[in-house]
């Protein structure tokens, strides 16, 4: 039982019973246990952000790679098709042996 009103009016400190110290020291241990778990929560969401940031850089970098790789296999192919053009014309300059 809480005497809230008259304690107030007459400058007593309010009393608690039993039960209100009971609630609240299980109030008490409610909110610690939100709290250490909202801190163990932060803690987990910034090292996922941190793990995200870090993959969305090696996404760049790969990125980056596949662009320059695949430059590169477009001038390679652009290279042996000019290569196979010039044994076709070399051929071609080549006088025919007759077959026997």
């Amino acid at each position: 039982m809480y005497v809230g009103a008259s304690a107030a009016a007459t400058g007593d400190a309010p009393v608690r019973s039993t039960s209100s110290a009971y609630d609240w020291d299980r109030l008490e241990r409610a909110v610690g246990a939100l709290a250490a778990q909202h801190e163990a929560l932060r803690r987990e969401v910034t090292s996922l952000r941190d793990e995200l940031g870090e993959r969305n850089q090696r996404i760049r970098v790969l990125e980056a790679q596949l662009f320059e790789l695949n430059q590169r296999r477009q001038d390679t192919i652009k290279r042996v098709d000019e290569l196979i053009a010039q044994l076709d014309q070399l051929d071609a300059q080549l006088p025919m042996e007759p077959s026997e």
